[in-house]
């Protein structure tokens, strides 16, 4: 082979196909480098978060001892024909190293090993390996090692690290080179007359090398001189200073570029692709140039799922204590046991109430029966039983589901003397709807708008925004004085979800704009707590903001009010002033704010979680 040549596999048999595994010894080959000698390995973490193409295996390069994310088709194994071709050709001291490398791994594989499960991280559950071993040893009792090829559509299947079936051998045509024009390669499958062993490689099933390749004869013709020729004595272009193909050549592959045309197939990278390595290249000369305080930012924490609260039913709030409530005679109906809900429910059977409850979930409404409250199967069967029925759920549709859909409130037609007040976050229009429903079954209704967090409700400390009918309001005033430190009748239907909502906007508004200010100060690597305690003395002090400070800099996120139901907010705000024509460019930003922290994982911890979003 001229040397200044591009290096290639051998095509083989076009009907071949070889299935790889972990800790496998392969030739891998990156667009643009000679084949490389490596291993199929579990892929590490910085692979992981990377786009790559369809049918790619990661590969860990010897002598370099990088990882790249190659297609299958670039891929052959370690022991066969092309290890015999490739080492009749002069090779940089580079590929030597890189042989003598995987030979040091044969005989001693634990130093390749450490360092490849430092940079995977150790395996602990059972990895795709151990479920193909333990496939392999249930196939060889109960298949018979003659498989018809016809069963695969033709397709000679080959497990890399796996014996080949006895009784044939496969004999190639010759190589296709960059630059030589070859003739179509022929296989003739013959009968076996010996059969050599492989070198046995440990951690890795034997592998058996190929039979003996007779070679058919080349046909080189000189293509366009425009073409470009890379020596096969070259260092390949982006490798490190080993000379391997490097990570960032790996990444090219994996974002769009492929492999050398004449390696058992072609593609070609997109100008899309070409910017993104152009960008990928630019970030990683930035992030080299980083301080380690710096770099240190970029290790987002592992979001978990916090953890939900079980009710502690025998607590008491001293507020709540110290309050005179005298509770009513009236049967009080509650609809949704979530994480306000509970609560309210919780503090109305401890001052006396008779409650009904029912939620989707029986299983949380256990606690609330050992209470002494009563459960229902279905919003209907509450209905019948209460007077008075309030309604607490997630969402609009929530909300409308209970009052219009099967077993709902309205399933009973006739509810004179029925009460019906909804507590949920709502927008106006949701709320005219339900409460027209209600008045058409005789029933009468109130809107009830809750404001404040899980903490102030179970102190009894939340704020009671109404309005609809004047009576329901009146007859729940014992239930608000339970719940809330101040109660407010805002008139029609409708008025108390407007001032809610517009609240809230002020609310998710600070949030976003202390959470910036204190990312800005911790990349100014100046300490939070200092600025929580100066931002106290000064008059833009607020006690929402100190708490919601305090749990930024501890990084507490535990759920008072779930930022899923602050973004829910903002979007029913910002419905409201599209159908208004109403500009709101600051609140806009701020829903795409806690749109993008629900994007990472925060959608169930509390709204202070947007400070994550700003920090990264």
């Amino acid at each position: 082979m001229s040397k200044n040549k591009k290096m290639s596999l051998s095509g083989g048999d076009a009907t071949e196909k070889f299935i790889y595994k972990p800790k496998d010894l392969i030739w891998a080959k990156m667009k643009g480098f000679t084949p490389w000698p490596g291993m199929i390995v579990e892929p590490p973490l910085d692979l992981l978060s990377q786009q790559r193409r369809a049918n790619t295996k990661c590969v860990f390069f010897f002598g370099s001892r990088n990882f790249a994310w190659i297609e299958e088709n670039n891929i052959k194994p370690f022991e066969g024909p092309w290890k015999d071709e490739l080492a009749k050709v002069s090779k940089p001291a580079a590929f030597r190293q890189a042989m003598a490398d995987i030979d040091k791994y044969i005989d001693d594989p634990a130093e390749v090993d450490d360092q490849i499960n430092e940079s995977c991280g150790m395996p602990n559950h059972a990895t795709e390996a151990d479920f193909d071993k333990i496939r392999d040893a249930v196939d060889s009792d109960e298949n018979p090692m003659d498989t018809d090829a016809d069963a695969n559509n033709g397709v000679v299947v080959h497990v890399v690290g796996s014996p080949d079936v006895e009784g044939s051998e496969v004999v190639e045509a010759g190589e296709n080179n960059a630059d030589s024009s070859a003739s179509p390669t022929v296989t003739v499958a013959t009968p076996a007359t010996t059969k050599s062993p492989g070198k046995r490689t440990p951690k890795a099933k034997s592998v058996s090398a190929a039979a003996s390749a007779t070679k058919a004869a080349k046909a080189s013709t000189t293509k366009s001189a425009q073409k470009r020729r890379i020596s096969a004595h070259q260092t390949p272009t982006g490798a490190n200073a080993s000379g391997a193909p490097s990570a960032k050549r790996g990444k090219r592959v994996v974002s769009g570029g492929a492999a050398a045309s004449n390696f058992d197939g072609a593609s070609s990278s997109s100008p899309t692709a070409r910017r993104r390595v152009e960008v990928d290249a630019l970030l990683a000369s930035l992030a080299a140039k980083r301080t380690p305080n710096a770099i240190a930012l970029l290790d987002r924490p592992v979001v978990t799922r916090p953890e939900t609260q079980a009710i502690d039913m025998n607590s008491r709030s001293n507020t709540l204590a110290d309050r005179d409530i005298v509770p009513s005679d009236l049967t009080f109906g509650f609809l949704g046991l979530g994480m306000m809900g509970s609560t309210i429910v919780k503090d109305l059977i401890y001052t006396g109430h008779k409650v009904v409850v029912w939620n989707r979930t029986i299983d949380k409404c256990q606690p609330f029966v050992e209470a002494g409250a009563e459960v229902k199967d279905t919003p209907m069967d509450v209905v019948e039983a209460a007077d008075i029925i309030f309604c607490c759920v997630s969402d609009p549709k929530g909300a409308k589901d209970l009052v219009f859909g099967n077993c709902g409130v309205l399933q009973l037609k006739d509810l004179r003397n029925k009460a019906y007040v909804e507590m949920s976050t709502v927008d106006p229009d949701t709320s005219l709807d339900i409460g027209e429903g209600i008045k058409q079954c005789n029933g009468r209704y109130l809107e009830a708008q809750i404001h404040g967090s899980r903490q102030e409700a179970a102190e009894g400390m939340l704020i009671i925004l109404a309005g609809g009918d004047r009576t329901v309001f009146e007859e729940c005033h014992s239930c608000f004085k339970t719940i809330a430190k101040n109660t407010f009748f805002l008139g029609n239907v409708g008025n108390a979800c407007k001032v809610n909502l517009i609240l809230q906007t002020i609310q998710a508004v600070s949030l976003v704009g202390l959470a910036e200010a204190l990312a800005l100060a911790d990349r100014f690597s100046i300490s939070l707590n200092d600025i929580i305690d100066i931002f106290d003395l000064t008059s833009m002090k607020s006690p929402l903001l100190l708490a919601k400070g305090k749990e930024m800099a501890k990084g507490d996120f535990n759920p008072q009010q779930p930022l899923s139901h602050m973004q829910r907010d903002l979007r029913l705000v910002l419905n409201m002033a599209e159908n208004l024509d109403q500009s709101m460019p600051v609140t806009s930003i701020t829903n795409e704010v806690f749109k993008h922290t629900k994007r990472l994982g925060y959608s169930e911890h509390d709204s202070s979680a947007v400070f994550v979003r700003s920090r990264f």
